[in-house]
């Protein structure tokens, strides 16, 4: 199922917590795609909050975009719930997901970048070596790390299939 809208995000969530809370094997795979994360800014990562001391009249606040995002890409994948990210910089990336966060989306892709920015998502710096229409994927549950040659979209009946 394809999410498009913030409450959807909310029900993805909750399934989420349902599949920890009652241990589901075998519940269907369910995939979260954002195409240009940094354009989702309810997803972005807000201040630490040091408002009201008191803390018992304080009514308990609800998970936020943020945090139920966050929650997907942490508990997710262990339960047959993925997450596919792409975004247009490291900066824009790291307003929505955490440093530890982003250890938890085992492959990635990497494009020509500068070499800290690779370093930073791939813990080398190769990507600064990068050419035209060339990236790098990376497989961190494997080690590996292999370079490509991009070619065009598929088509929509192929899509359609997956």
């Amino acid at each position: 199922m394809i999410f498009g809208k913030l409450g959807h995000l909310a029900e993805l969530a909750a399934e989420v917590q349902q599949r920890l809370d009652n241990e589901q094997p075998g519940a269907p795979s369910r995939y979260l795609f954002l195409y240009g994360l940094q354009r989702a800014r309810d997803l972005r990562q807000e201040e630490i909050s040091f408002g009201g001391f008191g803390g018992f009249d304080e009514e308990p606040v609800a998970p936020n975009p943020a945090q139920q995002f966050a929650t997907v890409q942490r508990e997710g994948p262990d339960l047959g719930i993925y997450t596919l990210v792409w975004c247009d910089t490291m900066t824009n990336l790291n307003r929505s997901i955490e440093r530890r966060t982003l250890r938890e989306f085992a492959m990635r892709v990497a494009f020509q970048m500068s070499a800290e920015v690779s370093a930073n998502l791939l813990d080398v710096p190769l990507a600064s070596k990068l050419g035209s229409y060339r990236a790098l994927f990376y497989d961190e549950e494997e080690g590996r790390l292999g370079k490509f040659r991009l070619y065009g979209l598929p088509s929509a009946a192929c899509l359609e299939r997956v």
